[in-house]
C-alpha cells in the first residue's frame, strides 16, 4: 500500500487513538483512564500487551477499582489502534497479570498485561502419540479446533510413521513441528496460523528514510551461513541410508537480484560450506524437507535490522515491507518478524525487526 493511501485512510495520521475492551466492555467508556498502551507481536512466541490505569484508586473508599470486574486476571481483551475513528484490531487475548503500584507520592496505579489467545496452548504438558502416517498440518488443524480457534494451515505434505508429543505443551509441540518444516506458527485474533513464511509476497507498504521511516539499523552477518545442508538417516525397512540435501537456490522468497549467504560464503572460502547432520528420518521426502528447513533457517539470518516509523497498524510480522532511500545495498524488501505498537506521551510509534536472505 502506498503511504499516501495510508495517510488518507488514517486521517493524515492526526490524533492517535486506541480502543480497549475487557470482559466485553469498552474501558474508556466505562471511565477507565488509560495511558501507555503497548502491543508486541512476534513470529517466535506469543504476542503480548500492556497498559497503565491511572485512576484505579478510590480515594474515598481507599480501595482499588475494577480488580474483581473489568480488569480481573482471566478477562478477555481486545485492543485496537489507529487515528481518530479509524482503528485496526491488533490483539485479542487475556489479562494474565495486574500489578499495583503504591508510590511514595501520588495515587496508586495499575499495570495490566497479558497474552494473545495462544497463551491457552501453553498451559499443561502432555505426552500424546499421534496416529501413524499423520502430517504436521493435520495436527495443527486438530489442535486449533481443540481450543475453538479457526485455522489457516498449509499442507506440509510429508507423512510421518510416528509423531509423539513428548511432555510438551501444545504451544511447544506446534513450535517444534513448525521449525522442522520451516513454517510459522502463531495466533492472531481468533485464528491459528501454521504456514510457510510469506516472504515471497508483495510488500504491504513502503517507507522512505528521512520521510516516513524514522530510523533503521541493518546488519549483514555471515556467521551462521552455509551453502548446502546434508541430512543422513537410516531406512530400517529397506536397510539403506537416506540422504536428504538442500543447496543454494532452495531458499524461499529470495531476492534474485542479490546474493544469498550461501553464495557469499562459497565465494569467501572458495568452496561450498556444507552442514552435515545425522537425524532420525523415515523417508527420502522427510530428509529433503528437513534439509530445506535447516538451510532456510540459516539463510534467514543473513540480513537483520530494526527500525522505527510513525504508528502504522498494517505493519505486522509475517508481512513484507519495502524500505527506500537507504542506499543501493539496503534499499529493498524485508520480511517483518517482530513489531511493537505503542501509544503514549510521544504519540503513536511502531518499532520493528526485519530479516532477509539475500543482499
Amino acid at each position: 500500500m502506498d503511504f499516501i493511501d495510508l495517510e488518507k485512510k488514517y486521517r493524515n495520521f492526526y490524533a492517535p487513538a486506541f480502543e480497549i475492551k475487557a470482559a466485553g466492555q469498552d474501558l474508556l467508556q466505562a471511565g477507565v483512564e488509560i495511558a501507555d498502551v503497548t502491543v508486541d507481536h512476534t513470529l517466535a512466541g506469543a504476542d503480548t500487551f500492556s497498559f497503565t490505569v491511572n485512576n484505579a484508586y478510590d480515594a474515598v473508599r481507599r480501595e482499588l477499582k475494577w480488580l474483581d470486574g473489568l480488569l480481573a486476571p482471566g478477562s478477555g481483551v481486545a485492543i485496537k489502534m489507529g487515528y481518530t475513528d479509524k482503528l485496526a484490531a491488533l490483539l485479542t487475548g487475556l489479562i494474565t497479570s495486574v500489578r499495583a503500584t503504591f508510590p511514595a507520592g501520588g495515587l496508586p496505579a495499575l499495570e495490566v498485561s497479558g497474552f494473545d489467545l495462544s497463551h491457552q496452548l501453553m498451559k499443561g504438558r502432555q505426552s500424546t502419540p499421534w496416529p501413524p502416517d499423520t502430517k504436521d498440518s493435520d495436527i495443527a488443524k486438530k489442535i486449533a479446533a481443540k481450543y475453538s480457534l479457526s485455522s489457516v494451515v498449509e499442507d506440509t505434505r510429508v507423512k510421518y510413521p510416528e509423531v509423539n508429543q513428548d511432555q510438551e505443551s501444545d504451544f511447544d509441540f506446534l513450535t517444534r513441528l513448525a521449525q522442522r518444516n520451516h513454517f510459522e506458527f502463531f495466533v492472531f485474533g481468533r485464528t491459528l496460523y501454521f504456514r510457510a513464511p510469506a516472504n515471497d509476497q508483495a510488500p504491504v507498504l513502503s517507507l522512505a528514510w528521512g520521510q516516513t521511516l524514522v530510523s533503521f539499523s541493518p546488519e549483514i552477518n555471515l556467521g551462521e551461513q552455509v551453502s548446502a545442508v546434508e541430512i543422513r538417516g537410516w531406512d530400517a525397512g529397506a536397510k539403506k541410508e537416506i540422504v536428504g540435501r538442500a543447496k543454494t537456490g532452495d531458499e524461499k522468497g529470495r531476492d534474485s537480484s542479490g546474493s544469498t549467504g550461501g553464495e557469499m560464503v562459497s565465494s569467501v572460502y572458495g568452496q561450498p560450506v556444507t552442514e552435515r547432520l545425522r537425524l532420525p528420518v523415515g523417508s527420502q521426502e522427510e530428509a529433503d524437507s528437513r534439509a530445506r528447513a535447516i538451510l532456510n533457517q540459516c539463510a534467514d539470518g543473513l540480513v537483520r535490522g530494526s527500525g522505527e516509523s510513525i504508528g502504522i497498524p498494517e505493519l505486522l510480522p509475517g508481512k513484507n515491507i519495502k524500505l527506500e532511500r537507504l542506499g543501493k545495498k539496503f534499499s529493498k524488501t524485508y520480511y517483518v518478524e517482530r513489531t511493537n505498537h505503542s501509544i503514549g506521551g510521544a504519540g503513536y510509534r511502531t518499532t520493528f525487526s526485519v530479516k532477509e536472505n539475500a543482499i
